[in-house]
């Protein structure tokens, strides 16, 4: 792989923006020639292998729907050489006995058909259990979300003075309505909708089922249910005049996401849930800051999950800081880039920075002229040795020139208690699109993300 020269650079400018040797005593024992009495046994029938299973879908940012494809699958030993490789079905399945030997799996995507050239990778690390669930990949397209069209005529008579966010643009005056603007991101059967007037002394919420072509006719009486403000201001990263500053509220039944808001600036019209219409709400928040390093751009995220109960105030969650703990620990990855003779590709660990953490996600991108665009994904525990792999003919590493490299860390806390392979089969089926429903994993999580991108 000779992609090292250019996690040099990358280490170089990680170093900037950060701003021991160690000694191995190995001490020889001699060992004394023993004679051993020779034991006579009857042999033990050897045990058959355990049985590896895994599916690999295509996925989509524009709907929750899967659909199977074909994958590569390539069985690695400790130090990411190959071992074997196998397909998965049409059906994205693959069930066979693990290879002797394997430490690591990887899956690998490639588009098909007349989409542009895209390659994508997932490995898991350290593999121990035989059920791997769902490794869902991207798929290349276009979204184009469907919409449903709204009728604000006899809600804009009866309340001029008003105002309703969750159409498009989130919010909009019914006195001067834009009809442009007067339709839903119909990516739910159902949305909460609601309703304001000047002073925020009269808030109300409505839930709406979006199916059937005919537009949504909205009157002031299908606004029936008490809106209960969010607490914004005790959520330890929410600083409401800062451009880097970012609120999410998000509302959820048993079945699908109902609600989106996001709240940017002192616009206190949508800092509102709804209880009777939810079950669950949550608060995403994070700030970010930018950093331009010599030929790079690093951006840097700390962002933090928390419920919401019933009268608006949101649990209280610790986000993951950049002390000295992380700092360090991140220098540590990055340096590891730089270093060509210890054979790996990535070391790190996080694992004393913060009780908490139990997953670390690594995401590289890149171009070359070979393999296209290029999404390599790996899941870790909070310390781990990532070798320097090898895919056979399944991907070309040998290549001297790659394009708009990017490279993502993010260092998690998530709310799981279970051993690191339950929980990486559960981030695996919430990235399979199941999150959308079951938030078990959000509910008081904390994220630190690094993201580092060549400049143009």
């Amino acid at each position: 792989m000779k992609y090292k020269g250019l996690f040099i650079a990358v280490s170089a400018a990680l170093t900037l923006a950060a701003c021991g040797g160690s000694s191995n005593d190995n001490s020889i024992a001699s060992k004394e020639q023993q004679t051993k009495p020779i034991i006579t046994s009857t042999p033990t029938p050897d045990k058959p292998a355990p049985v590896f299973s895994v599916t690999a879908t295509l996925g989509s940012a524009c709907s929750n729907a899967t659909t199977p494809t074909v994958a590569e699958v390539i069985f690695h030993n400790v130090s990411g050489k190959v071992i074997s490789s196998a397909k998965t079905g049409v059906d994205g399945k693959l069930a066979q006995a693990l290879p002797e030997n394997t430490h690591h799996v990887s899956l690998i995507a490639k588009s098909t058909n007349n989409e542009p050239m895209a390659t994508q990778l997932f490995t898991l690390l350290d593999v121990a259990n035989t059920d791997y669930g769902i490794i869902e990949f991207d798929r290349q397209q276009t979204c184009d979300f469907p919409r449903k069209e709204v009728d604000l005529s006899a809600l804009s008579a009866s309340q001029p003075d008003y105002y309703i966010s969750g159409l498009l643009g989130d919010e909009m005056a019914l006195h001067d309505a834009l009809p442009d603007s007067t339709y839903i991101d119909a990516k739910s059967k159902n949305t909460i909708l609601h309703i304001s007037n000047e002073d925020y002394s009269d808030v109300r919420g409505g839930l709406f089922n979006l199916e059937g072509s005919d537009p949504l006719e909205l009157t002031d009486e299908a606004f029936d249910s008490p809106g209960v403000r969010v607490n914004v201001v005790d959520l330890p990263l929410s600083q409401i005049d800062s451009v880097n500053s970012r609120v999410l509220l998000a509302s959820f039944d048993d079945s699908e996401q109902l609600s989106t808001q996001f709240l940017v600036g002192p616009n206190y019209r949508h800092k509102y849930i709804f209880p009777e219409l939810a079950n669950t709400s949550y608060a995403y928040n994070s700030i970010s800051e930018r950093a331009a390093l010599p030929g790079f751009d690093m951006f840097t995220s700390s962002a933090t999950v928390h419920s919401i109960s019933d009268d608006g105030q949101p649990s209280e969650t610790d986000p993951l800081l950049y002390d000295a703990a992380l700092q360090n620990a991140f220098m540590q990855f990055a340096q590891s880039m730089a270093q060509q003779s210890n054979g790996n590709l990535f070391e790190y660990d996080f694992s004393d920075v913060d009780d908490r953490i139990n997953l670390v996600a690594i995401t590289l991108r890149w171009d070359d002229t070979i393999n296209g665009e290029v999404k390599w994904e790996i899941l870790s525990k909070p310390q781990a040795v990532i070798p320097t792999f090898e895919f056979g003919t399944s991907l070309n590493m040998a290549v001297d020139t790659v394009e708009g490299f990017e490279l993502n860390l993010d260092v998690a806390a998530m709310n799981f208690t279970g051993e690191f392979d339950a929980l990486r089969l559960e981030f695996q089926k919430g990235a399979a699109g199941n999150m959308y429903t079951d938030t078990s994993l959000l509910k008081g999580a904390a994220v630190y993300s690094f993201e580092i991108e060549a400049s143009e």
